[in-house]
């Protein structure tokens, strides 16, 4: 039950800054902003700022604006081109990088690569690297994949109840905490790699975007 914007819309961009999974888009010659029905988690954070009304949950939109959830759902498929996924071997690519950057530094990590569900692609614990690392990084990648951003970007939003609820939901899977990159290509989020066993969140960060240079050759973050 996602949300939907109609063509009340006046693309104030109040539901962008406050979306928290980066799903609401447009393009400068369209009319309005428009939901990603397959992104939305149905916060209704978009709905409480919109100054003119114009969102909706799919199940509660007016009989004469119902027309607006295909037109959501068609803006996606016409703007989210086909990109190639993350395969095995460049996820194993962006693990060596990522390792070796935390080698160099001083310390030991685990790394997991997911895909855009955020399904495990490929993972690796280095042999000084607690074994509960992996977990963790892990949980970092799935948090970035399912919601399009660095992960560091929720830790404020940790305490809010619709975050902690989605918490509980995914069994600790989410988890708002820094170490966490999406991969990312125009409006598409591919997958994400996450980094935890750093001394501090800021160095698992570190070890995220050297695991991203990895995929510099084809330009996908």
């Amino acid at each position: 039950m996602p949300y939907v914007i109609t063509d009340l819309c006046t693309k104030d961009g109040a539901c962008v800054e406050v979306c928290p999974v980066a799903c609401i888009h447009t393009t400068p010659d369209a009319a309005q902003f428009y939901i990603d029905p397959l992104i939305c988690i149905e916060c209704e954070q978009c709905e409480i700022v919109c100054p003119v009304d114009a969102i909706f949950l799919d199940t509660k939109i007016p009989e004469e604006r119902r027309g607006s959830i295909d037109v959501n759902a068609a803006f996606f498929r016409q703007h989210k081109a086909a990109f190639e996924p993350i395969h095995m071997d460049k996820a194993m690519e962006m693990i060596r990088a990522a390792q070796s950057y935390a080698a160099r530094s001083g310390f030991a990590i685990s790394v997991a690569v997911v895909d855009e569900g955020g399904r495990a692609i490929a993972m690796g614990r280095m042999d000084e690297a607690l074994p509960r690392t992996i977990e963790l990084a892990y949980n970092k990648a799935y948090t970035a994949a399912r919601f399009h951003v660095p992960s560091a970007e929720l830790v404020q939003q940790a305490r809010r109840p619709w975050m902690r609820s989605m918490m509980i939901q995914s069994k600790g899977h989410v988890m708002p905490a820094g170490g966490g990159i999406p991969v990312v290509e125009g409006i598409a989020v591919l997958g994400a790699i996450g980094v935890a066993g750093g001394p501090r969140d800021e160095q698992d960060i570190l070890c995220c975007r050297a695991g991203l240079s990895a995929l510099d050759a084809d330009s996908h973050h």
